[in-house]
Protein backbone atom coordinates (compact mmCIF):
# COMPACT_ATOMS: atom_id res chain seq x y z
CA UNK A 1 0.00 0.00 0.00
CA UNK A 2 2.69 2.47 0.99
CA UNK A 3 6.14 1.53 -1.27
CA UNK A 4 9.23 2.93 0.88
CA UNK A 5 7.64 4.14 3.63
CA UNK A 6 10.37 2.92 5.88
CA UNK A 7 12.83 5.27 3.99
CA UNK A 8 10.41 8.45 3.85
CA UNK A 9 9.67 8.15 6.91
CA UNK A 10 12.90 9.80 8.98
CA UNK A 11 12.19 10.26 12.24
CA UNK A 12 8.86 10.17 14.34
CA UNK A 13 8.05 13.80 13.81
CA UNK A 14 8.48 13.59 10.31
CA UNK A 15 4.73 13.69 8.22
CA UNK A 16 4.88 10.95 5.70
CA UNK A 17 2.21 11.64 2.96
CA UNK A 18 1.32 9.52 0.03
CA UNK A 19 -0.86 9.84 -2.94
CA UNK A 20 -3.22 8.10 -5.13
CA UNK A 21 -5.07 8.66 -7.98
CA UNK A 22 -8.96 9.03 -7.14
CA UNK A 23 -11.68 6.77 -9.08
CA UNK A 24 -14.08 9.18 -11.17
CA UNK A 25 -17.54 7.47 -11.21
CA UNK A 26 -19.61 8.60 -14.09
CA UNK A 27 -22.61 6.89 -16.20
CA UNK A 28 -21.94 5.61 -19.65
CA UNK A 29 -22.80 7.59 -22.82
CA UNK A 30 -25.80 6.04 -25.52
CA UNK A 31 -23.85 7.91 -28.92
CA UNK A 32 -20.72 9.09 -30.62
CA UNK A 33 -20.49 12.76 -31.23
CA UNK A 34 -17.93 15.08 -33.26
CA UNK A 35 -17.79 17.27 -30.27
CA UNK A 36 -17.31 15.09 -27.03
CA UNK A 37 -15.57 17.02 -23.95
CA UNK A 38 -14.30 15.25 -20.89
CA UNK A 39 -13.01 15.76 -17.27
CA UNK A 40 -9.60 15.73 -16.09
CA UNK A 41 -8.40 12.75 -13.29
CA UNK A 42 -7.53 13.66 -10.00
CA UNK A 43 -5.48 12.81 -7.29
CA UNK A 44 -5.64 13.06 -2.81
CA UNK A 45 -3.80 12.56 -0.43
CA UNK A 46 -3.65 9.91 3.06
CA UNK A 47 -1.77 10.83 5.89
CA UNK A 48 -0.79 7.32 7.82
CA UNK A 49 -0.67 8.40 11.78
CA UNK A 50 1.39 6.43 13.39
CA UNK A 51 1.71 5.34 17.17
CA UNK A 52 4.50 4.19 19.33
CA UNK A 53 4.44 1.10 21.15
CA UNK A 54 6.98 0.37 23.91
CA UNK A 55 7.99 -2.20 26.79
CA UNK A 56 10.44 -1.88 29.75
CA UNK A 57 12.29 -4.24 31.89
CA UNK A 58 16.46 -4.18 33.44
CA UNK A 59 18.95 -6.90 34.72
CA UNK A 60 21.87 -6.15 36.02
CA UNK A 61 25.23 -7.82 35.98
CA UNK A 62 25.23 -9.82 38.83
CA UNK A 63 21.64 -10.79 39.38
CA UNK A 64 22.39 -14.29 37.93
CA UNK A 65 25.17 -15.17 40.10
CA UNK A 66 23.24 -17.12 42.69
CA UNK A 67 19.97 -18.19 40.77
CA UNK A 68 18.50 -21.58 39.51
CA UNK A 69 18.73 -19.57 35.95
CA UNK A 70 21.81 -18.23 34.03
CA UNK A 71 21.98 -14.72 32.69
CA UNK A 72 21.20 -15.88 29.06
CA UNK A 73 18.26 -17.95 30.51
CA UNK A 74 16.54 -14.59 32.65
CA UNK A 75 17.51 -12.56 29.10
CA UNK A 76 15.00 -14.87 27.22
CA UNK A 77 12.61 -15.01 29.92
CA UNK A 78 12.23 -11.03 29.82
CA UNK A 79 12.04 -10.99 25.83
CA UNK A 80 9.36 -13.92 25.64
CA UNK A 81 7.34 -11.86 28.70
CA UNK A 82 7.92 -8.67 26.20
CA UNK A 83 6.82 -10.06 23.29
CA UNK A 84 3.97 -11.70 25.17
CA UNK A 85 2.46 -7.95 25.90
CA UNK A 86 3.05 -6.82 23.08
CA UNK A 87 1.05 -9.26 20.85
CA UNK A 88 -1.74 -8.95 23.47
CA UNK A 89 -1.85 -5.13 22.96
CA UNK A 90 -1.27 -4.78 19.39
CA UNK A 91 -4.28 -7.67 19.64
CA UNK A 92 -6.67 -5.47 21.49
CA UNK A 93 -5.30 -2.06 18.75
CA UNK A 94 -6.18 -3.96 15.57
CA UNK A 95 -9.30 -5.18 17.26
CA UNK A 96 -10.49 -1.26 18.25
CA UNK A 97 -9.73 -0.06 15.10
CA UNK A 98 -11.27 -2.69 12.80
CA UNK A 99 -14.60 -2.13 15.07
CA UNK A 100 -14.22 1.86 15.37
CA UNK A 101 -13.53 2.15 11.55
CA UNK A 102 -16.59 0.10 10.40
CA UNK A 103 -18.48 0.93 7.23
CA UNK A 104 -21.75 3.41 7.83
CA UNK A 105 -22.81 2.53 4.51
CA UNK A 106 -23.65 -0.81 3.07
CA UNK A 107 -25.95 -0.98 0.14
CA UNK A 108 -26.38 -4.17 -0.24
CA UNK A 109 -30.12 -6.10 0.79
CA UNK A 110 -30.32 -9.13 -0.10
CA UNK A 111 -31.08 -11.61 2.82
CA UNK A 112 -30.41 -9.11 5.32
CA UNK A 113 -31.20 -5.09 6.86
CA UNK A 114 -28.60 -2.91 7.28
CA UNK A 115 -28.35 -0.95 10.85
CA UNK A 116 -27.10 2.85 9.89
CA UNK A 117 -26.95 3.35 13.71
CA UNK A 118 -24.92 0.15 14.96
CA UNK A 119 -23.34 0.33 11.39
CA UNK A 120 -24.12 -3.75 11.17
CA UNK A 121 -25.45 -5.86 8.28
CA UNK A 122 -28.03 -7.58 10.16
CA UNK A 123 -28.93 -11.68 8.93
CA UNK A 124 -31.66 -13.50 10.87
CA UNK A 125 -31.42 -16.06 13.42
CA UNK A 126 -33.22 -18.43 10.80
CA UNK A 127 -30.87 -17.89 8.27
CA UNK A 128 -28.03 -18.06 9.98
CA UNK A 129 -26.37 -21.31 8.87
CA UNK A 130 -26.00 -19.14 5.59
CA UNK A 131 -24.42 -16.50 7.11
CA UNK A 132 -21.22 -16.66 5.38
CA UNK A 133 -22.65 -17.23 1.75
CA UNK A 134 -24.88 -14.41 2.63
CA UNK A 135 -22.01 -12.29 3.59
CA UNK A 136 -19.96 -12.80 0.76
CA UNK A 137 -22.97 -12.02 -1.61
CA UNK A 138 -22.90 -8.72 0.57
CA UNK A 139 -19.18 -7.84 -0.12
CA UNK A 140 -19.45 -8.72 -3.53
CA UNK A 141 -23.00 -5.88 -3.53
CA UNK A 142 -20.88 -3.40 -2.45
CA UNK A 143 -18.41 -3.49 -5.15
CA UNK A 144 -15.69 -6.01 -3.31
CA UNK A 145 -14.10 -8.58 -5.58
CA UNK A 146 -13.93 -12.67 -4.01
CA UNK A 147 -10.95 -12.93 -1.20
CA UNK A 148 -11.29 -11.38 2.11
CA UNK A 149 -10.66 -11.67 5.73
CA UNK A 150 -13.14 -12.64 7.93
CA UNK A 151 -12.73 -11.30 11.93
CA UNK A 152 -14.67 -13.33 14.43
CA UNK A 153 -15.77 -12.89 17.60
CA UNK A 154 -16.01 -16.37 19.53
CA UNK A 155 -19.54 -17.05 19.24
CA UNK A 156 -19.53 -16.39 15.31
CA UNK A 157 -16.29 -18.55 15.04
CA UNK A 158 -17.73 -21.60 16.47
CA UNK A 159 -20.50 -21.37 14.90
CA UNK A 160 -18.91 -21.17 11.44
CA UNK A 161 -16.04 -23.65 12.25
CA UNK A 162 -18.99 -26.14 13.07
CA UNK A 163 -20.56 -25.39 9.55
CA UNK A 164 -17.50 -25.47 7.64
CA UNK A 165 -17.29 -29.48 8.99
CA UNK A 166 -20.52 -30.12 7.25
CA UNK A 167 -19.28 -31.35 4.36
CA UNK A 168 -20.26 -32.67 0.47
CA UNK A 169 -20.83 -36.47 2.66
CA UNK A 170 -22.73 -34.98 5.65
CA UNK A 171 -26.63 -34.69 4.78
CA UNK A 172 -26.15 -31.29 5.64
CA UNK A 173 -23.85 -29.78 3.39
CA UNK A 174 -22.81 -26.24 4.73
CA UNK A 175 -18.77 -26.33 3.93
CA UNK A 176 -19.52 -24.93 0.24
CA UNK A 177 -19.71 -21.59 1.44
CA UNK A 178 -16.36 -21.22 3.46
CA UNK A 179 -14.06 -21.42 0.32
CA UNK A 180 -11.99 -18.59 -0.37
CA UNK A 181 -11.88 -16.60 2.68
CA UNK A 182 -9.45 -16.03 5.96
CA UNK A 183 -10.91 -16.56 9.30
CA UNK A 184 -9.73 -14.98 12.75
CA UNK A 185 -10.78 -15.69 15.99
CA UNK A 186 -10.66 -11.95 17.39
CA UNK A 187 -11.43 -12.81 21.31
CA UNK A 188 -11.99 -9.46 21.93
CA UNK A 189 -14.32 -8.43 19.15
CA UNK A 190 -17.44 -10.18 20.99
CA UNK A 191 -17.35 -7.61 23.82
CA UNK A 192 -17.13 -4.85 21.76
CA UNK A 193 -20.24 -5.69 19.58
CA UNK A 194 -21.88 -6.16 23.02
CA UNK A 195 -22.26 -2.57 23.73
CA UNK A 196 -24.31 -1.55 20.72
CA UNK A 197 -27.65 -0.89 20.87
CA UNK A 198 -28.42 -4.79 19.67
CA UNK A 199 -25.83 -6.53 21.41
CA UNK A 200 -25.51 -9.47 18.81
CA UNK A 201 -25.18 -12.07 21.35
CA UNK A 202 -25.67 -14.74 18.30
CA UNK A 203 -22.65 -13.61 16.51
CA UNK A 204 -20.89 -10.54 15.27
CA UNK A 205 -18.10 -10.19 12.83
CA UNK A 206 -16.27 -8.13 10.46
CA UNK A 207 -15.14 -8.80 6.71
CA UNK A 208 -12.17 -6.79 5.48
CA UNK A 209 -11.37 -7.20 1.58
CA UNK A 210 -8.14 -8.29 0.66
CA UNK A 211 -5.70 -5.35 0.11
CA UNK A 212 -7.82 -2.29 1.56
CA UNK A 213 -6.50 -2.76 5.50
CA UNK A 214 -2.74 -2.11 5.61
CA UNK A 215 -0.59 -2.58 9.01
CA UNK A 216 2.82 -0.15 8.78
CA UNK A 217 5.60 -1.45 11.26
CA UNK A 218 8.34 1.56 11.47
CA UNK A 219 11.45 1.28 13.82
CA UNK A 220 14.26 4.32 13.95
CA UNK A 221 17.27 4.21 11.38
CA UNK A 222 19.32 3.95 13.96
CA UNK A 223 18.26 0.56 15.04
CA UNK A 224 17.94 -0.78 12.10
CA UNK A 225 21.74 -0.43 11.43
CA UNK A 226 22.57 -0.87 15.04
CA UNK A 227 24.73 2.12 16.80
CA UNK A 228 26.32 1.82 19.91
CA UNK A 229 27.91 4.93 22.21
CA UNK A 230 29.69 4.78 25.18
CA UNK A 231 26.22 4.65 27.27
CA UNK A 232 23.68 3.45 24.51
CA UNK A 233 23.12 0.58 22.32
CA UNK A 234 20.40 0.63 19.70
CA UNK A 235 19.80 -2.55 17.73
CA UNK A 236 17.13 -4.43 17.01
CA UNK A 237 15.01 -8.29 17.31
CA UNK A 238 13.04 -10.28 15.07
CA UNK A 239 9.57 -10.90 16.97
CA UNK A 240 9.28 -14.84 16.31
CA UNK A 241 5.39 -14.52 16.66
CA UNK A 242 4.68 -12.12 13.85
CA UNK A 243 8.09 -11.61 11.76
CA UNK A 244 8.26 -8.33 12.38
CA UNK A 245 11.56 -6.37 13.54
CA UNK A 246 11.36 -4.50 17.22
CA UNK A 247 13.96 -1.55 18.49
CA UNK A 248 15.95 -2.65 21.23
CA UNK A 249 17.34 0.60 23.16
CA UNK A 250 19.34 0.00 26.23
CA UNK A 251 21.58 1.72 29.04
CA UNK A 252 23.83 0.95 32.06
CA UNK A 253 24.10 2.18 35.41
CA UNK A 254 26.39 1.61 38.41
CA UNK A 255 23.67 0.65 41.08
CA UNK A 256 23.47 -1.06 44.68
CA UNK A 257 20.76 -3.73 43.66
CA UNK A 258 20.83 -6.39 45.99
CA UNK A 259 17.06 -6.33 46.64
CA UNK A 260 16.70 -7.78 43.56
CA UNK A 261 18.78 -10.36 43.83
CA UNK A 262 22.16 -8.49 42.49
CA UNK A 263 24.53 -7.57 44.77
CA UNK A 264 25.80 -4.01 46.58
CA UNK A 265 28.63 -3.56 43.62
CA UNK A 266 26.69 -4.04 40.44
CA UNK A 267 25.63 -2.11 37.26
CA UNK A 268 22.05 -2.46 36.19
CA UNK A 269 21.24 -2.11 32.12
CA UNK A 270 17.69 -0.74 31.34
CA UNK A 271 16.09 -2.18 28.16
CA UNK A 272 13.23 -0.60 26.09
CA UNK A 273 11.79 -2.52 23.08
CA UNK A 274 9.61 -0.40 21.27
CA UNK A 275 8.06 -0.56 17.74
CA UNK A 276 5.57 2.44 16.10
CA UNK A 277 2.49 1.04 14.09
CA UNK A 278 -0.16 3.10 11.97
CA UNK A 279 -2.96 1.69 10.98
CA UNK A 280 -4.46 2.29 7.60
CA UNK A 281 -7.82 1.76 5.34
CA UNK A 282 -8.23 2.12 1.73
CA UNK A 283 -9.63 5.71 1.34
CA UNK A 284 -13.09 6.27 0.06
CA UNK A 285 -15.23 8.97 -1.01
CA UNK A 286 -18.93 8.71 -0.40
CA UNK A 287 -19.09 9.97 3.56
CA UNK A 288 -19.10 7.51 6.40
CA UNK A 289 -18.20 4.67 3.67
CA UNK A 290 -14.96 2.48 4.35
CA UNK A 291 -14.04 -1.22 3.23
CA UNK A 292 -14.80 -2.66 6.70
CA UNK A 293 -17.65 -4.37 6.42
CA UNK A 294 -19.85 -5.72 9.87
CA UNK A 295 -22.14 -8.51 10.26
CA UNK A 296 -24.58 -9.85 12.99
CA UNK A 297 -26.86 -12.57 13.68
CA UNK A 298 -30.61 -11.09 15.14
Amino acid sequence: MFPNYEELRKREDRTVETNYATRSKRALGTARTHNHTGVKGDTAVLTPTWGTNADVFNMSLKQADTSLYNAQEQMNLEVQNVISNFMEGYETQATAYLFTNRSGVNIGTAEGTFDAVDKVFEIATANESRAIQISKINVNANKYPDGATVFCDSISYAKFEYQAAQGAQNNTNLSFQFNGLTYVHCVELGALAAALASAYSKGFWIIVPTGTVAVLPWIPIQNRIGVETKENVYTSLLNPVDGETYAVHSYETRADDSANNGYTQDVVTQYQISQDLAFAKAPLSTANETPILAYGIV
